[in-house]
């Protein structure tokens, strides 16, 4: 059998529980964990060690056993979690992680552990018992007796196994008749019991459910570990219970209260069935009694039994829920085949628009009205495409938790991390590109950004300093907010280092904005002191230059004493747009639609082209000529004013004419055109000729700074002209 895929599907998905393992033990909002979490964190070490051990990893599947009996006991109240354990749990996690990796790259690294792991494995075997694991099923109280060691005599002598299969088994892949094969190979089965759970009647009866269970008297010298490992694919979801050699009336307590089905009589049989087979003679008490083992507790007589089967199956029956079949919600697709369709879409919506044009040149009314339709259906089919490309931004925040954690331990500080906003969406592509650009504000604010608690107490600020992560879609834009409660960022300090480096003039005149965006040149940095995690002004060039790959932008605000913003604006998508064709010349423009807001025919006397102004209803907006800006001769023609936003400014762009909405498949530009001023990217039109897209934010800004020039130098000029009116 072939088992390639699914050893690829495993990995990934180990992959995504040791994430939800780290995730789970430092959420914010939940620690120290519950025992819910703990539950949590457990089930994601057994799936991992239970899937290891299909494809033979055996170096993974004895490392996660280990960690598996430890977070037992956690979720157990046996151990308190404490820093120090928590670190071992983490280092476990990464470790855990780097067994994943090898093992992914060679088959022969899976088989024996790697150095890391070993003073690992040391240090959680002190938090260890000697105890064996308890498996419970997720919907049952444990089905499987936790016991010590075993005698040789208990270890030779006849065991009992319960199975009751979840309904999904089939479902699922497995064969409940597979594990009775492997059970031959370490057991000796001496009897096998079927048990028909809820039989359906035939109008209801769906083949690919599983109805069945077995009660089985086997012997065997195999561990106990050993006979359970057999059901690790299955032993979250079904109800397991083995019974070891000359069990104690509380066991089969235990089991009857856990086998609690319909059939009550045929469960007294089976347990009496059971009782004869297992229980001791009285010589054979005798000598174990005389012997170097423990005689165990007298075994119930089968009346007993029988009569505590009755009872605890009769009382549990009217409590007893039923089990709803429990349907997938998800199904994992590969990236490349998402790309794919993603792009057959793009095509799509060209040809689309191409059929719009055609139809409104033929001027037929019911061809125009039926293109309609199908230009609404593939915009409709072209939306639920790109939502499959989103990903909730947990996926990034989840990485940070930890991260804040080992820092502020590192330098000494309390700080907590606030989350918002996690389950905000953003484009699967944008989360690895965003992922560094985030770290690296995050670590600028931990180390650079809060202060220490003396520092903190002294100006009356709590103790602990907080960092709020927080995210939210805006017109258009997904928003990244990475705040602060520290000492804020010095302007002078920054203005005093800036021309100190020669990086401006000492004269020159700069808005708070302005002056806060210095900090993103190369080599810029405030610190006194270099510190492993930040202060050598390597990176926040990098960030910004992250952000602007993704066709965003990153603003800063900053008050001394409370604290810092920094502000991260990205596009929704980097795939398909809503756009608006415009025409300066004979080129051909796109808008992206959600940046618009109106678009006016504005006469010249509203304009005042000193200082690049126009009067809209009375409040001045600074306006940019395209025509202007791509060097195109000057028109004396009328012209358009598209007025656009992005988030707090606007500005108006001025145009020759307006074409009107469409839907743009943004293709990125070469690397020769990556440095051309304004524009963010191309696509082809219906009519397959091909269009830039504008960058709008890149030109606000390009209009504002070019509007705070002009009326410095306009104002200087008018002071200048007052000061010598006759020169």
């Amino acid at each position: 059998m072939d088992l390639s895929k699914a050893r690829l599907i495993f990995f990934e998905e180990a992959y995504e529980l040791c994430d939800a393992f780290e995730t789970a033990l430092l959420d914010p909002d939940t620690y120290p964990p519950c025992t819910e979490t703990y539950n949590l964190i457990f089930r994601t070490a057994h799936t991992i060690k239970g899937s290891a051990g299909i494809f033979g990893l055996e170096a993974l599947v004895k490392f996660a056993h280990v960690v598996e009996n430890v977070l037992e006991r956690l979720r157990s109240d046996q151990l308190t979690l404490t820093d120090e354990l928590v670190n071992l749990l983490l280092a476990s996690n990464d470790h855990l992680r780097r067994l994943l990796l090898t093992s992914a790259a060679s088959e022969l690294q899976s088989l024996v552990d790697l150095p890391e792991g070993i003073p690992l494995l040391a240090n959680l075997e002190q938090y260890q018992t000697t105890q064996l694991i308890v498996a419970a099923a997720p919907d049952t109280a444990a089905a499987v007796d936790t016991i010590d060691d075993y005698s040789p005599l208990a270890a030779t002598s006849l065991w009992h196994l319960s199975l009751r299969f979840h309904p999904n088994t089939f479902r699922d892949g497995f064969d409940p008749l597979s594990f009775l094969r492997y059970l031959q190979d370490i057991c000796s089965i001496k009897n096998i019991d079927m048990v028909w759970r809820d039989w359906p009647l035939i109008r209801t009866f769906d083949p690919t459910e599983c109805f069945m269970g077995f009660e089985i008297s086997m012997e065997s010298d195999a561990s106990y570990d050993k006979i359970s490992g057999t059901f690790d694919f299955v032993i979250d979801d079904s109800l397991i219970g083995i019974l070891p050699p000359h069990s104690s009336l509380a066991t089969f307590r235990t089991l009857a209260q856990q086998l609690c089905e319909q059939r009550n009589e045929e469960i007294a049989e089976q347990l009496e069935r059971w009782c004869r087979h297992h229980i001791l003679t009285r010589d054979e008490a005798i000598q174990v009694e005389n012997g170097q083992f423990t005689a165990i507790e007298s075994s119930p007589s089968p009346n007993d039994i029988a009569s505590f089967a009755d009872t605890a199956a009769a009382n549990a029956n009217a409590s007893k829920p039923k089990i709803v079949r429990a349907e997938n919600q998800s199904i994992r697709i590969e990236t490349a085949k998402l790309d794919r369709l993603i792009n057959r879409v793009g095509e799509l919506v060209i040809a689309s628009s191409g059929t719009k044009l055609i139809a409104q040149h033929r001027g037929d009314a019911e061809l125009i009205e039926s293109v309609a339709i199908i230009n609404a259906l593939v915009e409709s089919i072209r939306d639920d495409a790109l939502t499959l490309r989103m990903v909730p931004v947990d996926e990034i925040f989840s990485r940070f938790p930890r991260m804040v954690r080992e820092v502020s331990k590192q330098l000494n500080k309390n700080i907590h991390l606030e989350i918002k906003g996690a389950e905000t969406e953003v484009d699967k592509s944008m989360v690895e590109k965003l992922t560094d650009p985030l770290m690296h504000i995050i670590r600028n604010a931990v180390d650079h950004g809060l202060e220490s608690a003396e520092q903190r107490l002294a100006a009356n600020k709590p103790e602990v300093g907080t960092v709020t992560l927080n995210a939210y879609h805006d017109a258009g834009s997904v928003v990244v907010e990475i705040k602060d409660d520290g000492a804020g960022i010095n302007r002078e300090k920054v203005l005093a280092k800036a021309i100190e480096r020669g990086l401006i003039n000492e004269d020159r005149q700069l808005s708070d904005q302005e002056t806060l965006q210095l900090i993103f040149l190369p080599g810029f940095s405030t610190a006194d002191t270099v510190s492993d995690i930040s202060g050598r002004g390597v990176g926040m060039d990098v960030v910004k230059r992250n952000i602007e790959s993704l066709r965003g932008e990153i603003e800063i605000y900053s008050r001394p004493g409370e604290g810092s913003t920094f502000r991260l604006r990205l596009p929704l998508t980097l795939a398909i747009i809503d756009g608006f064709h415009v025409e300066v010349g004979d080129s051909a423009l796109v808008m992206p639609l959600d940046m618009m807001i109106e678009c006016v025919d504005m006469p010249p006397e509203t304009m005042n082209h000193n200082t690049r102004q126009v009067n809209l209803r009375g409040d001045w907006l600074p306006f940019i000529s395209l025509r202007e800006l791509f060097d195109l001769p000057i028109k004396t023609q009328p012209e358009f004013i598209v007025i656009v936003h992005y988030g707090e400014n606007r500005a108006g762009i001025v145009v020759d004419r307006l074409i009107g909405e469409l839907q743009a498949v943004i293709k990125p530009l070469g690397d020769i055109f990556k440095s051309l001023r304004g524009i963010s990217g191309s696509t082809i039109l219906g009519n397959g000729k091909p269009a830039l897209v504008l960058d709008i934010p890149q030109l606000i800004q390009h209009a504002w700074r070019r509007e705070r020039r002009l009326i410095r130098q306009h104002t200087e000029a008018i002071a200048k002209e007052k000061q010598h009116p006759n020169a």
